[in-house]
């Protein structure tokens, strides 16, 4: 019951005070996303480091208007995934999607980080709600190659 409390305080601490959100950034690709369940729609937004071998995002920012449990998921994105390579950050964000649906454990090195999120699988109506800043962002990495 602790854990969960904890979590709940986690998850209201990033929707009252969002990392990333409206963040102005020198934007390279974005996606928009809508969750019909609920209305929540969202754009993801990149600013991609090209130095180097590997492309690196260097900022996240999202912006639109969401649910509690949406803000605070796009907001752990954007604490957690600056400065990860492309292909770091679509396998995570794809591993998340698929542990927030049930599909997949989450045991990686960040599952400490992501804990809270991955507490909204208790409630099944509110997973799109947790998943749509990452399938949203998968978007926006997908636009890179195009």
């Amino acid at each position: 019951m602790i854990q969960s409390g904890l979590y709940q305080e986690a998850l209201l601490a990033h929707h009252k005070d969002p990392i990333g959100f409206e963040l102005n950034i020198n934007v390279s690709h974005s996606a928009q996303g809508f969750n019909a369940a609920c209305g929540d729609e969202i754009e993801v937004a990149l600013e991609i480091n090209n130095a180097g071998k590997q492309q690196q995002i260097k900022y996240i920012t999202f912006h639109g208007d969401s649910c509690a449990i949406c803000r605070a998921s796009a907001s752990m994105l954007c604490q957690n995934l600056s400065g990860y390579s492309i292909e770091k950050v679509s396998c995570l964000a794809q591993e998340i999607v698929q542990s927030l649906q049930g599909d997949v454990e989450f045991n990686r090195e960040h599952s400490e980080m992501f804990a809270p999120l991955l507490a909204v699988k208790k409630f099944p109506v509110r997973k799109q709600c947790a998943i749509l800043p990452w399938t949203t962002l998968l978007s926006a990495i997908s636009s890179i190659d195009e």
